[in-house]
């Protein structure tokens, strides 16, 4: 065998099944309006890849009569939300919400976690705080077995994520 095909058999070899474990089915685009599509665990991405200023006026959480909860993150200054990620990690019990872009942060943390505490679903939220230039993140920690639902809204900016067990 020639010294020269080795190296690409090695990659081959090597990336071959890491291709194989990846499920583009974790993956998903957010909804832009409720459908009642609830998933069990994987990411869930959506906004706008070129806006990178945004304003977060608040988190809103309440119980539905429907039978599950609802976090609300209020955005200003964009039509759109700017791009997100949320993943919900059935193995942890733990929805992780993260917003790329330079967030300003103009709401009440504690108007949320005290809400949180009067839904079903949702054990607790950590608000991290803004520590990276580029995105903002926090944490819902969920009763095991909840899924979620995310979708976003334009005009007023909102992005929102219902969780039901």
């Amino acid at each position: 065998m020639s010294i020269r095909l080795l190296p690409l058999l090695l990659t081959f070899s090597i990336s071959l099944p890491a291709l194989a474990q990846f499920d583009e089915g974790a993956f998903r685009q957010a909804l832009k309006v409720k459908k009642n599509l609830y998933i069990a665990e994987g990411s869930v991405s959506g906004g706008d890849r070129t806006q990178s200023d945004f304003k977060v006026t608040s988190v809103r959480v309440a119980a539905n009569p429907a039978g599950y909860d609802r976090v609300v993150i209020d955005l200003a200054n964009a039509k759109r939300p700017p791009f997100f990620m949320i993943q919900n990690d059935p193995s942890t019990h733990r929805v992780l919400v993260t917003l790329y872009g330079k967030a300003k942060l103009d709401f009440s943390s504690q108007a949320a976690i005290q809400a949180a505490k009067k839904t079903k679903t949702i054990r607790k939220i950590d608000f991290i705080p803004l520590v990276e230039s580029d995105r903002w993140m926090f944490s819902i920690e969920s009763q095991p077995g909840v899924k979620s639902e995310i979708f976003e809204l334009t005009d007023p900016s909102r992005i929102i994520i219902d969780l039901k067990p």
